[in-house]
């Protein structure tokens, strides 16, 4: 088998990214499958654009380069183009879904499947945010003390306190989605904590 006739036959039974389709996959769920990697994709680029345009925009503040405004109006259009791009290709997969009767056949097990893995991906962020007010407060501490020292001045220790009080709510955000996700997945399996 050559490594063309490979990729053909992986492109039969299971398309990039899903692991779920096989031969006997319809062809428009197979079309489904691959719009939906395409916005997985889409996603990604979105959330680099995302951060480059945050940069950018702290970058060029206060400069009135029209290359740099030009560049910011770019990426905020890519932007805009990217979400309602995405919008698009979810309403077609919903349609094609529907159409399939796919929709109507979602089991509770995947719906909780599907809700677990977002459980555990916001659990995860929530961790990871729950480390930066400390680190922030530590940084901050460490400014007020060169400031003692005469190194430097300014209020960036206070902002960075308001950044640190911003990113506790956040975590107790991304908790409460957490405990209301497993909440509602108990009484979807009927299992009680």
């Amino acid at each position: 088998m050559t490594v063309s006739e490979a990729a053909t036959t992986e492109d039969e039974e299971t398309p990039a990214g899903t692991g779920t389709e096989t031969s006997e996959t319809p062809q428009a769920a197979r079309a489904a499958y691959a719009a939906e990697d395409v916005a997985d994709e889409l996603r990604t680029v979105f959330l680099a654009v995302v951060a480059a345009s945050t940069l950018l925009e702290r970058t060029g503040r206060g400069s009135a380069h029209p290359a740099l405004r030009r560049a910011d109006r770019c990426a905020e259009d890519a932007l805009s183009l990217a979400s309602h791009a995405e919008d698009l290709i979810y309403e077609g997969i919903r349609e094609v879904r529907e159409q399939l009767g796919e929709l109507a056949a979602t089991s509770v097990g995947q719906v909780v499947s599907a809700l677990d893995v977002s459980r555990t991906q916001l659990a995860e962020a929530a961790e990871r945010v729950a480390n930066f007010p400390g680190r922030l407060r530590a940084a901050g501490q460490r400014l007020r003390d060169a400031a003692e020292a005469g190194e430097v001045a300014g209020h960036a220790p206070e902002k960075w306190s308001h950044a640190a009080d911003q990113l506790g709510l956040m975590t107790e955000s991304l908790a409460g989605a957490v405990s209301a996700l497993a909440t509602y997945t108990d009484r979807l399996t009927g299992a009680t904590r």
